[in-house]
């Protein structure tokens, strides 16, 4: 039927029309605003769901089964962190807050749904899209990984402390009819997660008020350029941190990243030259841990 009206048009403008059409689609699924934003109550209900999957670690039967549920876990407190990070008015746009703007959980690498809270998750009994890609099992560098070798005991322990702040804070969120001040809860909520899980993975150094000074060879070029630059992002990282390879790993990653922020995310931003980036990577290289 269609197909024989569109025969009495023009072939020319029937050509249009469907390049118009096809445009639309694909700017439709390419927009921001394709994909619902996480609300109050998503936030709520993702809690609930992580406190339920918390005490599975604690349940399962064996080894096997708390490892596996240490990962799901894991995975779904990522995902929170990135719902909360993509919620209305958490836009990294002009933003001076470098926890704000990492990479790895602004959600541009891998989005492939509406993550664990969508149908995947919710309405199908199943994993969503998200849950189960290579990102969220520690294998994509666009997110971070379970640390590894740690005990379900200890693991549980840390995560009921980071449980119980997070339902405060959610309800708080829910309860701010203000909005100014409600994104403030929102961002603080989100911050409190990335202190939490980066301290989890032995990044608590991040946030070391004296960390330039403890620097082997404070006074050398080296640690100089290391108080300079990586101070802007987080405290300055010990050497003893990293082996040398690591390190070499380590700076390649950040050269990407300091070029990414270096634009309107973070004004201000001093970037190293190539050569101090080189020097900054020979001085971690140097006093860096003694692989085993």
């Amino acid at each position: 039927m269609l197909t024989t009206e569109l025969q009495t048009i023009h072939p020319a403008r029937v050509a249009l029309c469907m390049l118009a059409l096809c445009l639309y689609s694909v700017a439709q699924a390419a927009a921001p605003g394709a994909t619902e934003p996480t609300t109050t109550a998503q936030l709520q209900q993702q809690t609930d769901e992580l406190t339920k999957q918390l005490a599975q670690v604690q349940t399962a039967a064996d080894p096997a089964a708390r490892q596996q549920a240490m990962q799901r876990h894991w995975s779904m407190m990522l995902e929170h962190m990135r719902n909360a990070r993509m919620m209305p008015g958490m836009t990294a746009n002009g933003n001076v807050d470098w926890m704000m703007v990492d990479p790895n959980m602004m959600g541009s690498r891998g989005t492939a749904g509406r993550g664990w809270m969508g149908h995947g998750m919710m309405g199908m009994g199943k994993m969503g899209p998200r849950m189960m890609g290579p990102g969220m099992m520690g294998t994509d560098q666009g997110w971070w990984a379970m640390p590894p070798g740690m005990p379900s005991d200890q693991y549980r322990r840390q995560m009921q402390g980071m449980m119980q702040q997070m339902h405060q804070q959610v309800a708080a969120i829910a309860a701010e009819k203000d909005p100014a001040k409600r994104l403030a809860l929102i961002r603080d909520h989100y911050e409190t997660m990335y202190r939490g899980m980066q301290s989890m993975r032995g990044m608590g150094w991040m946030w070391a008020t004296n960390a330039a000074a403890a620097l082997p060879d404070s006074q050398s070029s080296g640690a100089q350029l290391v108080a300079k630059y990586c101070s802007q992002c987080h405290a300055a990282p010990s050497p003893a941190v990293h082996t040398n390879t690591e390190w070499s790993a380590v700076t390649s990653r950040m050269r990407d990243h300091i070029h990414d922020l270096s634009g309107s995310s973070m004004p201000g931003l001093k970037t190293p030259s190539a050569a101090e980036l080189d020097a900054i990577t020979d001085y971690l290289g140097k006093h860096a841990a003694t692989a085993h």
